[in-house]
């Protein structure tokens, strides 16, 4: 059992004081007792620590660079050391530090509004090796990070890609609109499995490869489709499951509201030789839901009640809800009026709370 040097001072961790059977005994009381029915399955993740593939280190006035501290979002932890991402992270972060010192760049006063860089992104294909330095900033820095990847390569840090995102508004957000691709492309390519995806600074991938492939196979394993049926995947994504979901349907319709998600979906289909799906850049209260078979990854705060009642009048015969929220999960299944039919946790968040519920449901 590790314990950062940070721990009980930063908010990314809660649990590294736990063994890590314990944090998944209590993981699965808790569903258990919030959805009142045994957990069918739990699948731990395979590595406990340097498992995220992707952290967005806050970027200080003061130059600290780092996340919360726990409770207070105005003040950074510097961090020296971070078991969630990788020891490549750590010294990417030190030569940020030093590169940002000897160019007079200025980090960012989240109270007062004013500086220039916000967040430092680290982004890892785990399985690839490629990784991507996403720096997000208040303004155009122009040529000032040109020679920050030089340095990094000088020093054994490979880098795929450095891009440089401006977001002058007022959401602290670790996004960028406007982008300056410095170093590379726009994405980089990660591997799970026999597929490949392409992952871009403005859209969500799954945090922990290492146990996504069995995150994909119980969705598709529970949404229980047999001969050739269409599916609905609403909050779609790059694609995740949408690849896998090809596989067993004459025909997928993935809707996802955000644009560039769905033109990396579009990538990753080309990439994977994924025909049968059709993309749809839409809401998903929007869209017509009359399918049998349905799968929802929506984001934490779960469905609006606008879908749930389109989901109620339609009546699919089975749905598959995955969600890293129980809470909310649970209340719109309760509002759905649909009976469990089966609960896998996937452990995507050791060292945390948080735990990944896919939920099989059926008609009542």
């Amino acid at each position: 059992m590790k314990i950062c040097k940070h721990f009980g001072i930063c908010g990314g961790c809660s649990y590294l004081d736990k063994p890590y059977e314990d944090q998944l005994e209590e993981k699965v009381k808790r569903v258990e007792d919030l959805f009142g029915v045994k957990v069918d399955e739990v699948y731990p993740s395979p590595k406990q620590y340097y498992y995220r593939n992707r952290m967005d280190f806050v970027v200080s006035e003061d130059l600290k660079i780092g996340l919360n501290v726990r409770g207070r979002w105005w003040e950074i932890v510097d961090l020296e050391e971070c078991l969630l991402l990788s020891p490549e992270a750590d010294e990417i972060r030190r030569i940020f530090k030093e590169y940002m010192l000897r160019h007079g760049l200025r980090g960012w006063n989240r109270v007062e509004r004013r500086g220039s860089i916000r967040f430092l992104s680290i982004i890892e294909g785990k399985f690839t090796d490629e990784r991507m330095i996403f720096i997000t900033s208040f303004e155009d820095l122009g040529e000032k990070l040109e020679g920050f990847s030089e340095e990094l390569e000088s020093m054994g840090m490979g880098v795929s890609s450095l891009i440089l995102g401006i977001n002058p508004g007022i959401r602290d957000d670790a996004r960028a609109e406007d982008l300056r691709v410095i170093k590379g492309s726009e994405t980089i390519l990660e591997k799970i499995d026999s597929r490949i995806y392409h992952l871009h600074p403005n859209t969500f991938f799954q945090p922990n490869p290492y146990t996504l492939d069995k995150l994909i196979r119980y969705v598709v394993e529970l949404l229980g489709v047999r001969g050739c049926e269409e599916i609905l995947e609403l909050f779609s994504g790059i694609g995740t499951f949408t690849l896998d979901l090809a596989r067993i349907a004459a025909k997928v319709y993935a809707v996802e509201e955000n644009e560039t998600a769905v033109k990396i979906a579009e990538m990753n289909l080309r990439e994977n030789w994924v025909r049968n799906v059709e993309l749809i850049n839409e809401r998903a209260e929007r869209v017509s839901v009359k399918y049998d078979y349905v799968v929802l990854d929506p984001p934490r705060t779960g469905l609006s009640y606008k879908l749930v009642k389109k989901l109620r009048k339609a009546k699919p015969r089975r749905i598959v809800y995955v969600s890293c929220n129980p809470e909310t999960q649970l209340r719109d299944i309760r509002q759905l009026g649909y009976k469990i039919d089966g609960i896998v946790l996937i452990d995507q968040f050791p060292q945390t709370p948080l735990v990944e519920s896919v939920v099989a449901l059926k008609r009542g």
